[in-house]
């Protein structure tokens, strides 16, 4: 009997093994590297559904593939958003634990193939890989500008540490939507707000032109500054916005319910 158990212990490994989908695959991918994207993106689609049929999870099929080939990534994903379209998030996370430099491209394809899905992909990119946040975000603001303020809201939500980074991304790609997610923001989370405005205090102070750029009128202002007395903010960590003439000391004093 102890044959037979050495054997059976022999498949298991092989069969749940990266090195078992890369060899029983060798002779096809070689044949394959050189064709077209659609007939490697084919081969993909059929190692996936083979994979799948032997109990393998969609995760790890996707793990152990870009793990090996990280140059095929775009060929993988759509390989397995084409054979799993019900879990586009859980393969966006998979490749990109596999491989956090493919982030970019991973994330692109998924937002293109599946727009209405955008603030599921982002929430989950960034929860796998806040490091590229910056890359998470261009992406979407790039692919989805009419989402921009939900993008950038979540995104502040979900990693309030890197606001400041978001806050840079968002000036370039969605710059008439950063202040209204921050007002949201801070009306959304008022355990941050303290933070946010200290961080917003760091981006605006100094800025260039950035009446012009971000189009941010008094009564804009005038609104935020009340949703961060609201939400806990003191009057000492807002006085830089009339010091800076962002708010009129009337307006400030009546936020705060004072005479001057």
């Amino acid at each position: 009997m102890r044959w037979k158990s050495i054997t059976f212990t022999c498949l298991l490994v092989a069969t749940l093994s990266s090195s078992a989908i890369r060899t029983s695959h060798a002779a096809t991918f070689d044949g394959s590297l050189q064709n077209s994207s659609s007939t490697l993106q084919d081969t993909y689609r059929s190692i996936i559904e083979s994979h799948l049929n032997k109990n393998f999870s969609i995760m790890r099929t996707v793990r152990i593939l870009i793990n090996n080939y990280p140059e095929h990534a775009a060929y993988i994903v759509n390989a397995a958003f084409d054979t799993r379209e019900s879990r586009v998030t859980a393969i966006v996370i998979a490749a990109m634990q596999a491989e956090p430099a493919v982030t970019y491209t991973v994330v692109d394809i998924a937002i293109a193939r599946y727009p209405d899905l955008c603030n599921a992909i982002v929430e989950a990119a960034i929860q796998t890989e806040p490091a590229y946040i910056d890359d998470i975000i261009t992406i979407a603001l790039q692919r989805q500008p009419d989402r921009a303020e939900t993008i950038i809201r979540k995104a502040v939500a979900s990693h309030p540490d890197f606001t400041e980074s978001v806050l840079r991304t968002a000036a370039q790609e969605a710059p008439s939507s950063i202040f209204s997610s921050l007002t949201k923001s801070i009306k959304a989370l008022p355990e941050t707000a303290t933070a946010l405005i200290a961080v917003m205090k760091d981006f605006f102070v100094g800025s260039d032109d950035e009446e012009g750029t971000y189009e941010i009128s008094k009564e804009d202002w005038r609104i935020l500054t009340l949703e961060a007395k609201e939400s806990g903010v003191s009057r000492k960590e807002l006085e830089w916005l009339v010091k800076e003439g962002y708010l009129e000391k009337e307006t400030f004093a009546k936020i705060f319910n004072e005479r001057l």
